[in-house]
């Protein structure tokens, strides 16, 4: 019982510290930016298909994924939108790490132990852009 007991109150102390970060401020702006996904082909293999986004002109692809807290994503811009239907769980946030807006974060708002996916414009392709340390690349072929 005594060590059932400790291990209760190690696991709740996990808990806590776990959430001792900056969370995510998921509220949609007042106009959100409806994110209609398209699809997009790398010109060098059209066997490679990607779902995008657009953003200020420019097409965001998948890169990778990682982990972010609050402090890491700026206001949240809008939601996504695939094949007609508004996912407004799936919130976009520009990061505070990429002035430039390289990247975008998609955050699903029900997903707590979800990981985020980081999206970068395909107008990056082949130059060398500051990545952010907590993105991990998932090497897609487009990015390779």
């Amino acid at each position: 019982m005594k060590q059932l007991l400790s291990l209760l109150l190690a696991a709740l102390l996990l808990l806590g510290l776990a959430g001792c970060g900056t969370p995510v401020n998921y509220d949609l702006p007042e106009e959100p930016i409806e994110f209609h996904t398209v699809e997009f082909t790398n010109p060098d293999d059209p066997e490679d298909g990607y779902l995008a986004i657009e953003y200020k002109g420019r097409c965001y692809i998948p890169y990778g994924t990682g982990s972010v807290g609050g402090k890491d994503l700026g206001p949240c811009l809008g939601y996504i939108v695939q094949e007609g239907e508004q996912r407004e769980d799936d919130r976009i946030f520009p990061l505070t790490a990429d002035p430039a807006e390289n990247y975008l974060a998609e955050r699903s708002v029900g997903g707590f132990m979800d990981q985020p996916i980081f999206y970068r414009a395909t107008d990056t392709r082949g130059r060398d852009v500051d990545t952010p340390c907590f993105i991990e690349s998932l090497e897609y072929e487009y990015w390779k």
